[in-house]
């Protein structure tokens, strides 16, 4: 039986929400990055919807791979959904700085895929999918446990409504130990 790629996708960034709750390896650490301020900058993660700002921290930073092809590492961003209900949780395609597309039509076990949850802890059916944009990753630091980039793109719901992710920003991202292998 074939999987479409929506819903394959839609599992897959299920799958990775629920892990970015509770996920967990022997011997690498788990817990959240601190909480992030407005000042410091420091596991910070911004970005506007349709122009109204969101700052919040980031809940999970991870390097992940699929079990069908553990050679190659991913990046999981998901947004602190205890300090800001607006919430982002994507997948890129690669560990290492650069950039990220979402083109909205590829795979998502091969191509970058992310969501938005308007109120992640009340209502997480309602998610809007990236359809395009990018996440520019500009450092990883896996010594240090920090990660920066940026980020914009459009997403839309089942219903077919659009909002625009822009002016986003993770500044000094917490990157949690290890790698996990899905």
């Amino acid at each position: 039986m074939k999987i479409s790629s929506l819903l394959q996708g839609t599992l897959l960034m299920a799958f990775t929400a629920m892990a970015a709750c509770n996920h967990h390896q022997p011997g690498a650490e788990t817990k959240p990055g601190p909480v992030a301020t407005k000042s410091t900058g420091n596991n910070l993660i911004s970005f506007k919807v349709n122009g109204e700002e969101v700052r919040t921290s980031g809940w999970t930073i991870s390097r992940f791979s699929l079990s069908s092809d553990p050679s190659k590492q991913w990046l999981n961003i998901t947004s602190n959904m205890h300090d800001e209900k607006r919430v982002i949780n994507v997948n890129l395609s690669g560990a290492t700085p650069g950039d990220y597309v979402f083109d909205g039509e590829g795979r998502s076990d091969t191509h970058s895929h992310g969501s938005y949850f308007p109120d992640y802890m009340e209502n997480l059916a309602n998610s809007y999918s990236f359809k395009t944009g990018s996440f520019h990753i500009t450092g990883v630091d896996t010594v240090k446990r920090i990660i920066n980039g940026t980020f914009s793109g459009s997403v839309k719901n089942l219903k077919g409504e659009v909002l625009q992710i822009t002016d986003g920003k993770i500044e000094n991202g917490t990157l949690n130990t290890g790698v996990i292998v899905y």
